[in-house]
């Protein structure tokens, strides 16, 4: 315990500090940083611990936009002190962690929200089951993340998504509507848009319940509680911090 006193004291007068300089209180960042790894830890296939390797990091858009503009590496510096902070409690990492940054105007100035989650590092890749839709073709290759169980590739302009088999992306889950969502891909945009379809759990992202939002590399949507993270495959690259 004394050894991560020691790092946590050596963060907050240090990098955290460096980065964050009067925009945050760096103690506050790291209560945030530790809070989502407890809530987060969890066990892989074989039943043992693992560390969560995700995180997602909310400010509000008035603080996080100068934080980007002095320091583009943010997110890198972050999932470094991650590391640091998860072997220091004894906790097993079996990937990098990664970090994505979010402005959120609900977040009022100088408060932060963060969210983790284990993401298996080689889940199966499969792809909507459409066969009419126009294929998109992007050099980011969009995709989601179904439970944490499955990756599948997005590659049509109208994904819909719910339990029932006539979907795209079926979820079989008594908390997803028959016909709970649909992506919508905006061509002036280059985004897709998640709009909910009058589900009965209701389509939240972030935390946020909503009922259509363009959607950003990073985005956890939860579907009556099940998750659905929206991801480009360059920009889960973006910190690749090593395990050693």
């Amino acid at each position: 315990m004394h050894r991560f006193e020691d790092l946590a004291q050596r963060l907050i007068e240090g990098s955290l500090a460096r980065l964050l300089g009067e925009r945050l209180q760096p103690n506050a960042v790291l209560r945030a940083l530790v809070q989502a790894i407890e809530d987060a830890e969890t066990v892989d296939a074989h039943g043992n611990p693992v560390a969560p390797n995700h995180f997602w990091v909310h400010l509000s858009e008035q603080d996080l936009a100068p934080l980007e503009y002095f320091h583009p590496n943010l997110a890198d510096q972050l999932a470094e002190s991650l590391r640091q902070i998860m072997l220091h409690m004894g906790l097993h990492l079996d990937a990098a962690p990664r970090v994505f940054l979010r402005g959120v105007q609900e977040l009022a100035p100088r408060q932060i929200s963060v969210v983790a989650r284990w993401i298996p590092p080689a889940l199966p890749i499969s792809s909507t089951t459409a066969q009419f839709a126009q294929a998109i073709s992007l050099p980011r290759r969009p995709f989601v993340i179904v439970d944490g169980r499955r990756q599948i590739a997005l590659t049509d302009e109208l994904v819909r998504i719910g339990r029932s088999r006539e979907n795209d992306i079926v979820v079989d889950d008594r908390r997803v509507s028959r016909h709970h969502l649909e992506l919508r891909w905006q061509r002036d945009l280059e985004k897709f848009l998640c709009v909910d379809l009058g589900s009965t759990g209701g389509t939240k992202l972030n935390g946020y319940p909503i009922q259509q939002c363009t959607l950003e590399a990073g985005d956890v949507l939860s579907l009556g509680g099940v998750e659905i993270i929206y991801g480009e495959e360059f920009a889960l690259h973006s910190t690749l911090g090593a395990l050693t």
